[in-house]
């Protein structure tokens, strides 16, 4: 599939976005991604990378961290009016609105979960979304549309964590949040009984993984995105 860019940006520091024009039968759930392939003397020229817009939006948009990869400098290289071969969208981590919402982001894992959040707002599904976004420094990816949405979503939460100066996320911190807004009346653990999406760098959604078992969530509820290679 060949997708044409339209506008590239700048989300945050060393984080950019490649917004395409949406061909005519292209569909797809949130929480997707694509693999995306340039030519370049690498051996793999194919890197995967989670579509951040909604299916709700009029464009097809992927995010991506900087890197110093012959790809990824590639990929800076790119101009409006360039196109690019592309997979059909693929994965089976896709948004799940028979329960609540609970999304740990690492710092570019946010680009599926900006995706859900989309669909859940565009959509009105009424369905509670906590966001526990965790972020090196206080320059969170779409932030300034998370926060907007927070407005015209109601049961959408969000809780920002910068690690350089709030520590880590563990156990204790990560349960104060899943209890203090879920609101579910059949348990007194709500947390159970959502959905988890974690994405982020391979070893910090081991590690939500781990205290979300710890606390007691079945594994069978957790849905893991691990973005290697960044």
């Amino acid at each position: 599939m060949i997708l044409k860019i339209i506008k590239l940006k700048q989300e945050a520091k060393a984080s950019f976005s490649i917004t395409f024009e949406k061909p005519g039968n292209f569909n797809f759930y949130p929480g997707q991604y694509l693999d995306i392939e340039l030519s370049t003397k690498e051996r793999n020229k194919t890197r995967i990378f989670s579509i951040s817009s909604s299916p709700s939006e009029e464009f097809v948009m992927i995010t991506y961290k900087e890197g110093l990869s012959k790809y990824k400098m590639q990929l800076r290289e790119l101009q409006p009016g360039n196109t690019i071969e592309s997979s059909h969208p693929a994965g089976t981590v896709v948004i799940d609105d028979s329960a609540p919402i609970v999304m740990l982001a690492g710092g570019i894992g946010i680009a599926p979960h900006r995706s859900m959040i989309k669909w859940a707002v565009d959509r009105k599904l009424n369905l509670p979304i906590t966001l526990i976004y965790s972020n090196s420094d206080d320059n969170f990816i779409f932030k300034k549309e998370l926060d907007q949405w927070m407005k015209l979503y109601p049961k959408l939460t969000i809780y920002y964590v910068v690690t350089s100066k709030n520590g880590r996320l563990n156990e204790e911190r990560i349960q104060k949040f899943l209890t203090s807004h879920l609101n579910n009346p059949t348990s007194h653990l709500p947390h159970l009984t959502s959905i988890h999406y974690l994405a982020g760098p391979p070893k910090m959604v081991d590690n939500f993984e781990e205290i979300l078992l710890n606390l007691g969530v079945d594994s069978v509820n957790i849905r893991t995105d691990r973005f290697d290679g960044y």
